[in-house]
C-alpha cells in the first residue's frame, strides 16, 4: 500500500465537485489533470489505473489520483455505478511514501503531531471503511454550493474538515489492526455482527454477548477501552448511518424506514435521529435530496 503525503493542509483549494452516475458501457477516459482527485465509492465498481496501479473503486472504498499522473479506465462498466469525486490543489506537490514509512509517521503520537501538523497522509487506495461519514460530508458540500448563504470560504473550509475526518478515520483503522491478535479478532467479530444485524429490532448488546458467548457488562467495558464509546450508542450510530442511505437514496416513508433500520419504535428514531443531527429526518432528506450529477 503506498501513501500520499500532502502538505500544507490550510493552503489547500478545492475545485468543483459531485457525483458521477454511470450507465453499463462506461469507461473512463485517459486524463493527466493539474490537480489531484479524491473518488469515494457507492454504488458498483469501476476500475481506474493510474500509471502502474490499478484502483477498483466500490461501496467500501476510495482512492486517490494524484496531480501530474495519468489515468484511465481499465475496462467498460457492466452494471451502473456511481462514485462522489472532488478536485484539490495542494501548494506544495504530493509526495510518496512507502507502506513502511507511513506507519512510523502513524504510529508514534509525537511524529504524527508533528508531520501532520498542516498536512494530510492518506493511503493511495483503501478497501472496508466506513463510507457513510464521507458520503454525508459529500451532500453537505453539495446542499452549501446550492444554498443562498454559501460562500467560497465556507466550502473551503467544509472540504479540509472532510479530508481531516477520513484521515482520521485512516489512522484509527491502521492503528487499530496493530492491536493484539486476541482483541483485534474479538473487536473485529463485534463489529460485523454490528454491521451484519443492525436492522434487526431485536438485536441488542445481551444477544450480542450470548453470540459471543461473553458476560455483556465485561464486553460493554471491552469495546468501550478501544473504541471510546459505548456499544449502545455505537449500535444506534450503526442504525442512523443505515438510515441516512436511505433518507437520500429512496423515496420511502420515514416510519418505514425506522423500522428497516433497527429502531423499536418511530418515536424511538425521531428522538435519537435529533440528538444525533440537530434535525428531523424529513428535513435531513430535503437538505440533501440537492445534487451535483456528472455523466463522467
Amino acid at each position: 500500500m503506498e501513501f500520499v503525503f500532502l502538505p500544507n493542509l490550510s493552503k489547500l483549494r478545492a475545485a468543483n465537485c459531485g457525483i458521477a452516475i454511470l450507465s453499463p458501457g462506461w469507461i473512463h477516459s485517459r486524463r493527466n489533470i493539474n490537480t489531484s482527485v479524491f473518488i469515494l465509492g457507492h454504488q458498483g465498481t469501476v476500475e481506474i489505473q493510474e500509471e502502474s496501479e490499478v484502483f477498483t473503486i466500490k461501496p467500501s472504498s476510495f482512492c486517490l489520483l494524484t496531480e501530474g499522473q495519468n489515468h484511465w479506465g481499465t475496462e467498460q462498466i457492466h452494471e451502473k455505478a456511481r462514485y462522489y469525486w472532488i478536485h484539490f490543489k495542494t501548494k506544495g506537490k504530493p509526495q510518496f511514501l512507502s507502506e513502511k514509512e507511513a506507519l512510523i509517521i502513524i504510529s508514534n503520537k509525537e511524529i504524527a503531531k508533528s508531520r501532520l501538523n498542516d498536512a494530510l497522509l492518506l493511503p493511495r487506495y483503501m478497501d472496508r471503511i466506513n463510507t457513510n461519514i464521507i458520503r454525508e460530508a459529500f451532500h453537505e458540500l453539495f446542499y452549501e454550493q446550492e444554498n443562498r448563504s454559501f460562500t467560497e470560504e465556507k466550502y473551503q473550509a467544509t472540504v479540509k474538515l472532510m479530508l481531516i475526518s477520513l484521515n482520521e478515520m485512516v489512522i484509527d483503522i491502521l492503528n487499530n489492526s496493530k492491536q493484539n491478535g486476541v482483541n483485534k479478532s474479538l473487536l473485529n467479530k463485534i463489529i460485523q455482527l454490528v454491521y451484519e444485524n443492525r436492522t434487526d429490532s431485536e438485536f441488542s448488546v445481551k444477544s450480542l454477548a450470548d453470540t459471543l458467548c461473553y458476560n455483556p457488562d465485561y464486553l460493554n467495558r471491552y469495546f468501550k477501552s478501544l473504541m471510546k464509546r459505548s456499544l449502545v450508542e455505537y449500535i444506534i450510530d450503526k442504525r442512523i448511518e443505515h438510515s441516512l442511505v436511505r433518507l437520500i437514496d429512496s423515496d420511502e416513508t420515514i416510519s418505514n424506514i425506522a423500522e428497516g433500520s433497527g429502531f423499536s419504535s418511530y418515536r424511538n428514531f425521531i428522538h435519537q435521529f435529533k440528538l444525533r443531527k440537530d434535525i428531523t429526518p424529513s428535513e435531513y432528506r430535503n437538505c440533501h435530496r440537492t445534487v451535483h450529477i456528472t455523466s463522467n
